[in-house]
């Protein structure tokens, strides 16, 4: 490599910070007005996991309450939600844009193991 090029891998470094393997673990979430896919899911304690969710109709929210997670998801994009839980236990999860009957149906647990 260059001595320039050398120069401007160092600054890309300081300026993004140093590059950051994949996550460990990703899991696909879909919102939908049926409900999240999957509705539970399990991750380790202490396990790196990056949430991908996507919507299958329209805008939808990811909240987590007990980890003060809130996120729109926005049909045709991903929102992305890294986590590493360090509690084991099992955590509910809800769209927070609906009410009602509609808010029966979009919700889901994360459950976390030792």
């Amino acid at each position: 490599m260059s001595p320039a090029g050398r120069l401007a891998a160092v600054l890309a470094g300081l300026v993004l910070g140093p590059a950051v393997s994949a996550w460990p673990a990703t899991v696909e979430l879909v919102a939908s007005s049926e409900g999240f896919r999957p509705k539970v899911f399990s991750v380790r304690k202490g396990d790196a996991v990056r949430l991908s969710i996507s919507s299958a109709d329209g805008d939808h929210c990811f909240a987590l309450d007990a980890w003060r997670i809130e996120k729109r998801v926005r049909a045709g994009r991903p929102t992305v939600v890294d986590i590493a839980p360090e509690k084991a236990g099992t955590f509910p999860f809800h769209c927070c844009l609906e009410t009602g009957a509609a808010a029966e149906k979009e919700h889901g647990r994360l459950v976390v193991t030792e």
